[in-house]
């Protein structure tokens, strides 16, 4: 199993990026568990766990975002982990 840290630069703050990760996970029963969340600087933070294929779904969708988002660049660091540390994916506040 693996944990996925993206870090999302761009217009992603403000217009359903966050929501819409979410929603993605949510209707397409991607098995995915963490959070996204708002950082200070005007990224968002999304941390996956989970196995290959569901993790590459949500990079996939991470860099399409909301339809108001721009997505301009994505720093990721990836870690194998033995047992989830999370119970379900949501939004971090």
């Amino acid at each position: 199993m693996l944990e996925m840290r993206l870090t999302i630069h761009g217009r992603v703050q403000g217009v359903g990026y966050r929501y819409s990760i979410l929603n993605h996970l949510e209707q397409n029963q991607i098995m995915v568990r963490g959070y996204v969340k708002n950082k200070p600087n005007g990224t968002v933070e999304i941390v996956g766990q989970g196995d290959v294929e569901a993790l590459k779904d949500l990079r996939r969708f991470a860099v399409a975002g909301s339809s108001r988002s721009e997505v301009r660049e994505i720093e990721e660091t990836y870690l194998e982990i033995g047992e989830y540390t999370f119970d379900s994916f949501s939004i971090d506040y």
